[in-house]
C-alpha cells in the first residue's frame, strides 16, 4: 500500500515536466500546466521568482497542485502581481508567515517580502505586534487575522 502511494505521488510530481501534456492541457488563460505549478498557489507565491522547480515541488507536496490549478482556473489574476502573490502566501500559510513574522526571520518572511516589495518588514512587524495584543486578535478566527496582516502589509508595502 505505501509502495502504490509512493509511486503515485512520484507520478503526480513528475507530471508537470511532461512537455507533451503541459503543450496539450492549456487553459483558458493560456498558461500550460507547468506555468500553472510554477506561477500560481503557494508554490508560485514562495518560489515562483527564485526557483521555478521549487514552486514545482512546493506546490505537489503541499497540496498535489490543487491550490495552483484552481487560482489560475478561478481567478487568474492570482498568479500575477504581488498584492495576490502576498494574500496567497499569507492565506495559504498564515501560521507559518505568523511564526516568521514574530522570529523576525525565515523563508515565509522572505517571501512575503519578496512578493510584496517590502524592503523592510519592520514596519510590518510591528503593527501586526500591536494589533496581537489586542482582543480583536483574540476574539478573530484565523482567516480574519490574516485579513488584519493582509491589510497591514498592503498599507507598509508598495504591493
Amino acid at each position: 500500500m505505501l509502495k502504490k502511494l509512493a509511486v503515485a505521488s512520484l507520478m503526480v510530481a513528475l507530471l508537470p515536466f511532461s512537455a507533451a501534456n503541459a503543450e496539450l492541457k492549456k487553459h483558458d488563460t493560456g498558461r500550460t500546466i507547468e506555468q500553472v505549478y510554477k506561477q500560481c498557489g503557494i508554490g508560485g507565491a514562495l518560489f515562483g521568482k527564485s526557483s521555478p522547480i521549487l514552486a514545482i515541488i512546493s506546490n505537489v507536496t503541499w497540496d498535489l497542485g490543487t491550490t495552483a490549478a484552481i487560482s489560475d482556473s478561478m481567478s487568474p489574476d492570482t498568479c500575477q502581481g504581488g498584492d495576490v502573490k502576498a494574500a496567497v502566501l499569507i492565506k495559504e500559510a498564515f501560521p507559518s508567515v505568523e511564526q516568521d513574522l514574530a522570529a523576525g526571520q525565515g523563508a515565509h518572511l522572505s517571501a512575503l517580502a519578496n512578493v510584496a516589495s517590502c524592503d523592510s518588514m519592520n514596519a510590518v512587524r510591528a503593527e501586526y505586534g500591536v494589533y496581537t495584543q489586542s482582543s480583536a486578535y483574540q476574539n478573530a478566527t484565523q482567516d480574519q487575522n490574516a485579513e488584519a496582516l493582509y491589510n497591514i502589509v498592503s498599507q507598509k508595502c508598495a504591493m
